[in-house]
Formats: C-alpha cells, sequence, structure tokens
C-alpha cells in the first residue's frame, strides 16, 4: 500500500507541474496574440468573432428591432382610434362623452 500511495502522490505532484507549466505556455501565447500592438489602438481586440456577432452589432439589431416593434404599435394604436372615433363619438374625447350643461330655469 505504501508503494501505491507514494507513487501517486508522486504522479500527482507531477501531473500538477506539468500541468501548471503547460497552462502557463498556452496563456501567455494567447495573451501575446489579443495584445495590440502599439499603434494600432486595439485593432486585434475588435476584430468580430467568426459566427457571432460582436456586442456592438447585436445590440444595434435589437435597438433596430424595438423601434421596428414600437412603430408597428403606434400605427395599430392610431388605426383603432380612428375606427372607435367613427363608432362612438365619446371616445374620441378620451373616453368623456359630452354632457350637455343644465340650464337653471327660474
Amino acid at each position: 500500500m505504501d508503494s501505491q500511495g507514494s507513487s501517486f502522490g508522486k504522479g500527482f505532484l507531477l501531473g500538477t507541474l506539468l500541468g501548471g507549466a503547460v497552462g502557463g505556455v498556452v496563456g501567455v501565447v494567447l495573451a501575446t496574440r489579443l495584445t495590440p500592438e502599439p499603434g494600432t489602438e486595439g485593432a486585434a481586440l475588435k476584430k468580430p468573432r467568426r459566427g457571432r456577432p460582436s456586442l456592438e452589432e447585436s445590440m444595434e439589431a435589437t435597438r433596430q428591432n424595438l423601434e421596428e416593434k414600437i412603430a408597428e404599435l403606434n400605427e395599430t394604436i392610431d388605426q383603432v382610434r380612428d375606427r372607435l372615433s367613427h363608432t362612438s363619438p365619446g371616445i374620441a374625447n378620451g373616453g368623456r362623452a359630452e354632457v350637455p350643461q343644465e340650464t337653471e330655469v327660474n
């Protein structure tokens, strides 16, 4: 049991050290690729990912979509308001029916 326990500990320690070294090298390589060169003003970081829009592009698309939906809703509201004003004159006044004023008779 002792020989298996000590070989496991040695293998675990060796794997940890080797994995840390490989991970460190990969991290340095990726960091140097993503770091912009002087004078490029971050051009390397602004490259869009393949197949996925950038955050700014997706926000702009969402904004345009919302503007289109709001315009459609406003148009529908105007159409309903026009229909209601032709069928019921009280609705055209904001839902308040005109009540004739009572005159005092002496």
